[in-house]
């Protein structure tokens, strides 16, 4: 009887998957516009608040082993070459800042990499409209590799 149900919960699975209609094949990104330059893309018109979506060191994803109060936090972008760190929506400790790090960031001459504060630099895997990836190897040879949707 158990084996009957199995089947039955895998046929209906599988026909109601089939129903699906996918017409997106780029992962939630639109192609993107050859007019917009890549600061557009990273700051928006003004500037552009992104929330970290996924972490991982060495390929091995550790966002979830990070507490729920700073998977909110926001990294915001602004086309004067600012950004900040803050808190988002839920501060880990009340007293803390709502902005916890101010700086610059720039693109290097290729706008391949993402320099903050004129000394750490990202590679830039991924940049549209839609989504951040950047990857840094820290002094420890650890590969840290972050990605970001807007907020």
């Amino acid at each position: 009887m158990k084996l009957v149900r199995l089947w039955i919960f895998l046929a209906m699975t599988v026909l109601g998957l089939s129903q699906c209609n996918v017409t997106n094949t780029g992962g939630g990104d639109p192609t993107p516009d050859p007019n917009i330059t890549k600061t557009e893309l990273l700051a928006g018109k003004s500037s552009k608040a992104w929330v970290l979506t996924v972490s991982k060191i060495n390929g091995n994803d550790v966002f979830n082993q990070t507490v729920a109060c700073v998977r909110d936090n926001n990294m915001v972008f602004r086309t004067d070459k600012n950004y900040e760190w803050n808190e988002g929506a839920t501060k880990c400790r009340t007293q803390d800042d709502q902005v916890y790090e101010k700086g610059t960031w720039a693109f290097n001459t290729a706008e391949t990499e993402l320099v903050l504060n004129n000394e750490t630099k990202y590679k830039i895997v991924k940049l549209t409209e839609n989504t951040l990836q950047v990857s840094y190897t820290n002094v420890f040879g650890e590969t840290l590799e972050m990605t970001f949707k807007p907020n």
